[in-house]
Formats: C-alpha cells, structure tokens, sequence
C-alpha cells in the first residue's frame, strides 16, 4: 500500500485505532507476511511486521511521520508484566541522531520533533525466552507531549545540540538529559562531527526508558502522575538550575535550622529527604513526583564526615545468578542501568558535630567509566559465576560462626563500581547456576552492583 492508499484506508484516527484494536491477542507470526521471522530478528523488524501485516504500509526511508496526514508517527514496542505493572522493557527509538543537522536546527524544526510529536505506539507482552514470532499485541494508544513535558524535551534537545556546536560530541551522554535520551546506535560506529577532528558514537534519539515506562503505566495502569514541581521556571532556565534556584535560600542551614522552618521534628533515617523535599514545596518522595519519576532521577541524601569522607555507596536491585551468566555487557542490566541513571544528591556536612545544609548536585556516571571500570567489574562477576569459584575461603569464628568469603570484585576492585551483598540478612540467597568448588552449596546471599562512596565523594568534591 503507498501512501496515498494509505491514507484513503486510514483517512480518520478511529479507523487507525479500530484496526490496533482488532490485532489485540494476536501474534506477531498472523502478521508476518514477508516472513521477517525466518531472519535473525531483531528489533525493527517487528515495527516492520506491523506496518507490512497490520496496515499493508510499504516500508521507507522517509523522513516524514508514518501517518503524517494525521500527525502520527507509528512505533511497537515491548512491555513487561511486574508486580506493580507493565514497564517498558527499553528505551523507545525515535530517529538518528544527524549531529550536522542537529547542530544547525531548533527543537522544532527537527527531524526528532517533526516526526514523533504525535506517536501512536502498537504494545506487545514481552516474555522471556519465548520466540518473538509467539509474543502476542496488547493493543495500541495516542500519545502527545504536555505543554511541561515539551518544555523539557526541548531543553534536553538543546543540551545535546549546545555539546555538538562546541564540537564535544564524542562526550554526549543519555545521562545528560531528562527525557529525551540520545543512545547508542549500532556496534559502536564512529562519524563525523561538524565542529571537531575528533569522531563521535553513532546515536539515536530516544525517550528514556523512565519516561516510556510513565507513559505506558498512563495508558494501560491508568497511572497519572499528579504531583507536578511548581517551580515557576524561567524561559531558558533548565530544570536543574531551577532546582538550584529553588534550594539556594536554605543553603548554609544547619538541620536545627530546617527543622524549625519546616515543621519537621523526626529523627527518622528519611528527615534529610523530607527536608529536601520541603524546601521544593513537595509533599512525600520527591522520587514519586511527575519530573523526577519520568526522568529516572533518583534524590540520594550524601552525608559529608568532617574529614570530608562518605560513608555510604548506592545499591542497585539483586541480581539473579543464573540469569546474568547470560547477559551480554552491550546489552546489560547494569549497563542500561548506568548509561540512563541520574541522580540528584543532596549534600549535607558535618561542621563541629552538626550538619549544614550545602546544595544538590545533578550527577551521571561517565560513559568512559561505565565502558571500562564498570564493565570490568560486570565480566568479573560473571567470571566467577560460570567458574564456580564463588568462595575464595572459609573461616571460623571463636563463637563457632562460620565466614566466607567470595571472589566477586569488591569494594577494593576499583573506586566506582563493587558487587556485595544485598539481602535481608546472610539467609536471604538465590540460586547458583553452579555450586561453589570449595563448599558445594548451591545457593548463596543474595548480591547487588553497588557504586562506590569513593565515586560519590569524587562526584561531589568540586563543589562542596
């Protein structure tokens, strides 16, 4: 079908979303008419099984939305069931990233924006290791950006095109921006970049797998997020400097101080974020508010010692022993975790036994330290995992308490990224995919990648 007969069978939305509606419970193979799924599939071929099987669209290369008469830029995409319902199973692609193009057009008037300011998005339930050919479609929705969301898309925009034009390309990040993300595109593809000799990674602009995951939970949770920052931003003003804005009268307050500002007399673990969240007029976890849950921005308390040291790293979710044996670096947990993580850490420190107030500070893990540190530390743990390795020695306490301890990278690996346990106590262990060659045990405490205080003291140390 071309476009103009396209347009005829699709001449209003309700017919594009009647036909949506009738694919639901199907699977990919009903629609697979130019047997894509006989080819290593990957994930492009399944938006092109829907739009040659469901709608009878001839695949191109046009730069223009797929319903573009209707504003529409069609996209499939995987969901997860969890306990607290379906996320995104990743990042949603939107377009390439042209850093020649990017470098000289605004948010408007780019392909990004053109193309996928209206999206209708086809869902299908991910499951694992079935083949995708038996994975059936939920169903489909609209969705257009807010009058906030578009705002913070076009600074995230400008920030990647504002690191371009200083011809700094090869240090754009996803963890820059909020919303829009720009990630990694092929098998790590080097082009070139208008303002510097220097090549860049390949990219893609994409919406961050936080922000696809809110919007999903919208449509099928109905999962409205109603807590929004009233911030009063100004016009070129980024949300992270209207943060700062924001928090620079209690800045040099002692917890005494804020206690009594506030109204908040805890002695609970949670006062230093409840303190933080007052100051930005929010009642609850700044985590669950609309910008920081579709930014994936986590608010960390980093308490500063007199002596300038951190106690504390950052836990990530245990991982499960036999599945990460099967993981891919490339395509990891921990990488994905790390390349789209941003956090915001609000610092406090101790002067003469009291602690004071001293700002925030937005913060992503380098790229050059994921690929290296980081993944050094992620191929150790899966090293002594299939190596049965597990235990490096056994000690016995003069109470009769056995002590193991393991080969997995620990604190002393490297300074920025360690593996340790993460469980409710030694009792809570999983599965191993072998048992251990010194004790035989077959099950183990649980673990987590952990980024060290060191890394976070690092982060911090310009600025407080």
């Amino acid at each position: 079908m071309e476009k103009d007969e396209l347009k005829e069978a699709y001449d209003s939305i309700d017919k594009v979303l009647k036909k949506i509606k009738d694919a639901e419970g199907h699977k990919f193979k009903d629609f697979d008419v130019n047997h894509r799924l006989l080819n290593n599939i990957n994930k492009g071929r399944l938006g092109n099984i829907i739009e040659e099987g469901l709608f009878g669209y001839k695949i191109n290369s046009n730069k223009s939305a797929d319903f573009d008469y209707l504003g529409l830029e069609l996209k499939t995409a995987g969901v997860i069931k969890t306990k607290k319902g379906y996320r995104a199973k990743e990042r949603l692609a939107l377009c390439t990233l042209n850093y020649f193009d990017v470098a000289k057009e605004t948010f408007y008037e780019s392909e990004v924006w053109q193309k996928n300011n209206g999206l209708l998005i086809v869902l299908y339930n991910y499951v694992e290791n079935c083949d995708y050919a038996n994975m059936k479609i939920l169903g489909g929705f609209i969705h257009r950006f807010s009058d906030e969301d578009i705002a913070i898309l076009e600074s995230d925009y400008n920030l990647i095109a504002q690191k371009i034009k200083d011809g700094k390309a090869e240090t754009i990040s996803e963890g820059d921006t909020m919303y829009l993300g720009a990630c990694h595109a092929g098998k790590g593809e080097l082009v070139e970049q208008p303002f510097s000799k220097l090549k860049a990674p390949l990219r893609k602009f994409c919406l961050k797998n936080s922000y696809f995951t809110q919007i999903i939970r919208e449509h099928l949770n109905h999962d409205k997020l109603e807590n929004i920052l009233n911030l009063n931003r100004l016009s070129n003003c980024s949300f992270e400097q209207a943060i700062e804005e924001v928090i620079k009268p209690y800045i040099g307050k002692s917890e005494d101080e804020l206690k009594e500002i506030f109204g908040l007399f805890s002695d609970s673990k949670s006062r230093y974020e409840r303190y933080t969240a007052a100051m930005l007029g929010i009642k609850g976890r700044i985590n669950d508010t609309d910008e920081f849950k579709k930014a994936g921005i986590e608010v960390k308390t980093v308490r500063v010692e007199e002596n300038g040291n951190i106690k504390e790293s950052m836990s990530f979710p245990a991982f499960n022993f036999c599945k990460i044996i099967d993981q891919k670096w490339e395509t990891s947990d921990l990488r994905n975790k790390l390349l789209e993580s941003k956090f915001m850490f609000s610092v406090f420190r101790k002067r003469n036994g009291k602690l004071y107030f001293c700002g925030v500070k937005f913060w992503h893990m380098p790229e050059h330290i994921i690929e290296n540190d980081a993944k050094k530390v992620f191929e150790r743990t899966i090293e002594v995992l299939k190596s049965g390795n597990i235990i490096s020695q056994v000690k016995k306490l003069n109470n009769g308490k056995l002590i193991k301890y393991n080969n997995f990278p620990g604190i002393a690996y490297n300074e920025y990224v360690h593996v340790r346990p993460h469980g409710r106590d030694s009792n809570d262990e999983i599965i191993l995919p072998i048992p251990d060659r010194l004790t035989g045990m077959i099950m183990y405490t649980k673990q987590c990648f952990w980024i060290s205080n060191k890394c976070i003291k690092k982060a911090i140390s310009d600025e407080f």
